[in-house]
């Protein structure tokens, strides 16, 4: 039993290596990129909806990550800390008014043995939800992907947007009703 939750801790932990990264040591923040880079870049993906957008994101918020480390207090976990660097990037980009194109914001759906017209199927379900995900107002997308894709609590999601929980449910609660709405059809 503690060999398995041994086996889900990192050997290393957040705030030892944070803690070196601000005294320094390079090969401490490469641990921490390393561990969150993928983090970031699909959340960027998810509220971002383009994939070069994304990439430009996740870099950008691990090299501020960076730059304002010393700044850093621990006051929250360096994910959490990343999310809200992320998070307000993403915003950045998609508040220059640059129309959103459609992605595959989901997980790989593909299956090569599935019959054509399954696949088909699949295909344009992920295109629907996309499509509607893109559609949200930037903090319901947010506080969609924060919840339903990353796993984080009302008090995380709050901490990361700078928001209160009332606030959160509010646009998760709007969220979900306008995407039952839009796709009222694949249910």
């Amino acid at each position: 039993m503690i060999a398995a939750a041994q086996a889900t801790q990192p050997a290393v932990r957040d705030a030892y290596l944070v803690a070196r990264a601000q005294e320094g040591y390079f090969d401490a923040y490469e641990l921490l990129v390393q561990r969150y880079s993928g983090m970031a870049y699909r959340v960027a993906l998810r509220l971002t909806g383009n994939h070069h957008d994304a990439q430009d994101v996740a870099q950008e918020s691990l090299i501020a990550a960076w730059e304002n480390l010393p700044r850093f207090r621990g006051g929250s976990s360096f994910p959490t800390w990343l999310y809200q660097i992320v998070t307000r990037r993403a915003l950045n980009k998609v508040s220059r008014g640059r129309p959103v194109s459609s992605l595959d914001l989901l997980p790989d759906l593909a299956d090569p043995a599935a019959e054509p017209a399954i696949q088909t199927e699949r295909n344009l379900a992920v295109d629907a939800v996309t499509d509607a995900l893109l559609a949200l107002p930037f903090p319901q997308r947010a506080v969609l992907v924060l919840h339903h894709f990353e796993g984080l609590s009302y008090a995380e999601i709050a901490s990361v947007t700078g928001s209160t929980e009332p606030a959160v449910r509010s646009h998760l609660f709007r969220a979900r009703r306008v995407l039952g709405r839009k796709l009222e059809e694949w249910r």
